[in-house]
């Protein structure tokens, strides 16, 4: 009788929640078609996309405060190796001490029991993440480096105007 029953709770267990992952679609005919394709091209009109209004954020900001919840990577540390970017100058970005005068604010961690050091850079005004990342370093003065390239470069996709296909490239 056991036997019998385990394969039957299994059944009875399982295929309610398969059933739940199949989507269904319903068919939509060419008049209710045209409306719905109506309705989104007014959306799109009305509201920005998200990565228009991302970088929107970063072209009206002019400074940025750094916060470091580790010991391991020092807002100092960063505030060095940002600086030491080739296009930083270029971004007209200026790094404040205080948090309520910027308009991003760069959060710096370092997972637990790990080398894995984030960064999450927001806009304080509308809260929206315009950029995160991680990097793979022994300790924070490694970590930094590689962290401001990939920064700076998130930045600069938005601030700095597209530079001409083969400009100043060899060959």
């Amino acid at each position: 009788m056991n036997r019998l029953m385990i394969p039957a709770i299994l059944y009875l267990t399982i295929c309610p929640l398969l059933t739940a992952q199949q989507s269904t679609q319903v068919p939509l005919t060419s008049a209710t078609e045209q409306p719905a394709a109506n309705k989104q091209g007014a959306a799109d009109v009305l509201q920005p996309s998200a990565a228009a209004e991302r970088n929107l954020a970063i072209k009206k900001a002019r400074t940025i405060f750094i916060s470091s919840e580790t010991a391991y990577l020092t807002v100092s540390t960063l505030d060095r190796a940002l600086l030491k970017q080739r296009d930083w100058e270029k971004l007209g970005l200026n790094i404040v001490e205080t948090p309520g005068k910027a308009d991003l604010q760069l959060n710096v961690d370092r997972l637990i029991f790990t080398h894995i050091h984030t960064y999450i850079l927001t806009d304080k005004a509308t809260g929206i993440v315009l950029a995160s990342g991680r990097v793979r370093a022994f300790d924070g003065v490694v970590a930094s480096s590689p962290m401001a390239e990939q920064i700076v470069k998130a930045l600069s996709v938005a601030r700095l105007p597209s530079s001409p296909v083969g400009s100043d490239q060899g060959f």
